[in-house]
C-alpha cells in the first residue's frame, strides 16, 4: 500500500509537526510505502536554497518530495502568506503526477492549507483521505485576533467543514478537540480519533551540555522555562508580568524558541533582569534544555481549548520535570495534570496570582512527588504507542 504524507514541515525543520510526521513516516514505513510530500526546509535559513518546481532525497529509507515553494521569514505576514500559496499550488501539481499512486492521502494542519491540497490530490487519485488536525483553523486564528476579515473567515470556515464531511478519517489530539468538531461543525463522533502527539525519547545529544544548561540556568537557584513557538496562543505578557511581581531575584525565567511574538515581548521584558529569550538549540540538545529547568510553563488562552493542545507538554513529562499551566480549566492539558498530579494548573488572569503560586511552588515539598508523577504520565503517553494507533488505522484501509 502506498500512502503520501503532506505537510510543509518535515525534518531537517524540527517544528513540532515536522518530527511527529518523521515518526508517523518510519513507522508507517515498516507496514508500507510512504512518501512525504513537503515543501523546502524553512526554519534554518542555510536551508532556504534557490527556486526549484520539485526534488527528491531519502531520509531514514523515506522518499521525500519537496516543492520549492517560497520561503520568506515567518514573521513577515505577506511573505508568510506567499510560503502558503506556493506551497499549496506546487503542492497540488506534484502530488497529482506522483508515482505511484497513493492508496491514502494523510494530511496535517501546517500550513493551514495543507488539508485543502491533499483533498484535491485525493480527489484527483481517488486516494482514501486521513485528516491528521494538530490546530483548529480558521477557528484558532480567528480567536487569537489574526486579522481576518469576517468574509473571509466565513467561506474559510464553510469550506473547512466541507474538508472535514469529506475525509475518509479525522485524526485528533486532544478529545476536547473532538468535542469541538462534533458540536461546532457537525461532523459525525465515530469518524473521529483521538491520536495523541504523546512522548518520544529526546535525541541522542552531541555534547554533555554543561554549556547549555550553564546558560539556561546562569545563577538562578529556581529556573522555569517556556520552550516552543512565541505566538499568539499563549498568554506570555501575563507570564512577563508575574515574574516582574515576584520580587524574588533567584528565580529565572528563560524563553527558549522563536515566533511572531517573540520581539515584542523581547521589548515588554527589557527591563527585567530575570527574564531572558535563547534561540533555538540544535534539535540534538533537546534533552539538555528540558532537563535544565525546574518547572515547565505551558500557556494557552482562554476560549482556545479544543483548538489547540502544545506538543510541549509531553516534551516536559518525558524530562520529568513539573508543569505550571496557565491553560484554561476545561483543556486536554489541564485535565492531564490534574490527573496524574504532574503540575500545576493556574488559569488565572492575574499576575500576582500567579505570582504568588509560583513562590509558592518553588517552596513546597512537591516538586520531586510531582516530577515522579509527570515520568508515569510520559509512559502513558508515549508517542510509540500512539503512533501505533495511527498505523493501525491507516492499514485498516488496505483490508477494506
Amino acid at each position: 500500500m502506498n500512502v503520501l504524507l503532506v505537510n510543509q514541515y518535515y525534518p531537517p525543520d524540527t517544528s513540532a509537526t515536522a518530527v511527529i510526521l518523521r515518526d508517523l513516516a518510519l513507522a508507517l514505513g515498516r507496514v508500507c510505502s510512504p512518501i512525504v510530500l513537503s515543501g523546502r526546509p524553512s526554519y534554518n535559513p542555510e536551508f532556504r536554497h534557490g527556486f526549484y518546481f520539485s526534488k527528491t532525497e531519502f531520509m531514514d529509507h523515506v522518499r521525500v518530495d519537496r516543492v520549492g515553494s517560497t520561503s520568506y521569514d515567518r514573521g513577515f505576514l505577506l511573505g508568510r502568506v506567499l510560503n502558503y500559496v506556493t506551497y499549496l499550488i506546487l503542492t497540488v501539481i506534484r502530488g497529482v503526477l506522483i508515482n505511484p499512486r497513493p492508496d491514502v492521502v494523510i494530511s496535517m494542519t501546517d500550513p493551514p492549507i495543507a488539508g485543502f491540497a491533499a483533498a484535491i490530490i485525493s480527489f484527483f487519485r481517488r486516494s482514501t483521505f486521513i485528516y491528521f488536525i494538530q490546530d483548529l483553523h480558521p477557528d484558532l486564528a480567528y480567536a487569537v485576533g489574526f486579522p481576518i476579515p469576517k468574509l473571509i473567515a466565513r467561506i474559510w470556515n464553510f469550506f473547512n467543514v466541507l474538508l472535514l464531511k469529506y475525509c475518509d478519517s479525522i485524526i485528533v489530539i486532544g478529545e476536547d478537540m473532538k468535542d469541538l468538531l462534533v458540536s461546532s461543525k457537525g461532523i459525525e463522533a465515530n469518524k473521529i480519533h483521538v491520536i495523541r502527539s504523546g512522548s518520544v525519547e529526546f535525541p541522542s545529544p552531541k555534547t554533555d551540555g554543561t554549556n547549555i544548561i550553564r546558560e539556561i540556568r546562569k545563577n538562578y537557584d529556581f529556573v522555569a522555562i517556556h520552550a516552543g513557538n512565541l505566538g499568539y496562543v499563549g498568554n506570555f505578557k501575563l507570564i512577563i508580568d508575574a515574574f516582574k511581581d515576584l520580587g524574588d531575584r533567584s528565580i529565572g525565567l528563560v524563553f527558549v524558541g522563536q515566533g511572531a511574538m517573540k520581539t515584542e515581548l523581547m521589548d515588554y521584558a527589557k527591563n527585567v533582569g530575570s527574564i531572558r529569550f535563547i534561540d533555538f538549540y540544535p534539535y540534538d540538545e533537546l534533552s539538555h534544555v528540558y532537563s535544565a529547568a525546574d518547572l515547565h510553563l505551558i500557556s494557552i488562552k482562554t476560549g482556545l481549548e479544543g483548538l489547540v493542545l502544545p506538543s510541549k507538554l509531553y516534551s516536559a513529562l518525558k524530562a520529568e520535570k513539573p508543569i505550571f499551566a496557565n491553560v484554561p480549566d476545561t483543556s486536554d492539558v489541564a485535565k492531564i495534570i490534574k490527573e496524574y498530579q504532574c503540575g500545576v494548573v493556574a488559569s488565572t488572569k492575574d499576575a500576582l496570582e500567579m505570582s504568588k503560586q509560583i513562590i509558592a511552588l518553588k517552596e513546597s515539598n512537591t516538586l520531586d512527588k510531582m516530577s515522579v508523577a509527570a515520568s508515569q504520565a510520559s509512559e502513558v503517553f508515549d508517542r510509540a504507542n500512539e503512533i501505533r494507533k495511527f498505523t493501525e488505522i491507516v492499514v485498516e484501509y488496505e483490508k477494506n
